[in-house]
């Protein structure tokens, strides 16, 4: 079977949504924002002073805190987190791309898993050449000492495995990934729920306006496509091939680029 990938068109909904150039108690709350989001398998929902308890990806609690504020009472001190956070450590380009598509990037990012040949982002690279960002080891090889020796207010990362020795370092873990495939919205959505941890929910808004605006776009272009490609999206290892099933954010990308993905009717996780 002939498989011809659309380039040009996924390669952009690619770089828009995975790596985007995109008190005695904490005081009443102020605003008319909703008081429950719903972000795929992420939630976060207002508590009744200015605190945010949240759900990651594997369903863990975990309560935002303004910095200075007490924290409410009958939570573990491992499920605080103190916003905005200042130093954070990003397993993935991903996580990467987000916080640069909410502004933070240059300010907060201290720690990666991939070495400098393999960044192309500008404030990552400036970052490992001035000593600000810290490589830690491959995501299967973490050097623990050095990851505590960079003082991270937040790790972001998919593998819920390292989660027992990060507790034992006393470092808030966010999992970003989760037990189903995320479809497109909650991929490119997860800017809003990354947002909390930094008071930048404005700019989140943003970023997902002008990305739902392009997909709108690319999916009017090629709504008329009739001779639909066939296309398979995976990773090739060593002895095996995994693939993304038809639920996932990229086989979305492949039908609006026009393309018709292989797996359509398989469902599963990334």
């Amino acid at each position: 079977m002939k498989i011809i990938f659309h380039f040009q068109l996924i390669l952009a909904l690619f770089v828009m949504v995975l790596n985007p150039f995109l008190l005695s108690g904490c005081q009443p709350g102020t605003g008319n924002s909703r008081s429950f989001v719903n972000i795929g398998k992420f939630t976060v929902k207002k508590l009744p002073e200015n605190c945010k308890e949240l759900k990651d990806g594997a369903g863990r609690t975990l309560i935002l805190v303004p910095r200075g504020e007490m924290p409410p009472e009958g939570y573990d001190r491992h499920q605080i987190i103190e916003v905005p956070v200042r130093r954070v450590v990003a397993y993935s380009g991903y996580h990467v791309g987000m916080l640069k598509a909410i502004g933070v990037l240059d300010e907060v990012l201290v720690g990666v898993t991939k070495e400098k040949e393999y960044w192309a982002i500008p404030e990552v690279l400036k970052g490992m050449e001035k000593g600000r960002v810290t490589y830690i080891g491959e995501s299967d090889a973490i050097d623990y000492e050095r990851l505590k020796s960079i003082h991270p207010d937040l790790i972001l990362t998919w593998d819920l495995s390292v989660i027992p020795m990060i507790k034992e370092l006393d470092i808030p873990v966010v999992i970003t990934s989760t037990g189903v495939a995320m479809d497109l919205d909650t991929r490119m959505r997860f800017a809003q729920f990354l947002a909390f941890f930094f008071n930048r929910e404005r700019e989140a808004k943003k970023f997902v306006s002008r990305v739902s605006t392009a997909i709108d776009h690319i999916r009017y272009i090629t709504a008329s496509v009739k001779d639909r490609p066939k296309v398979i999206w995976g990773d090739i290892y060593e002895k095996r091939v995994l693939v993304e099933p038809g639920n996932a954010w990229a086989a979305e990308m492949v039908d609006l680029a026009g393309g018709e993905y292989l797996f359509d009717d398989v469902s599963g996780a990334s």
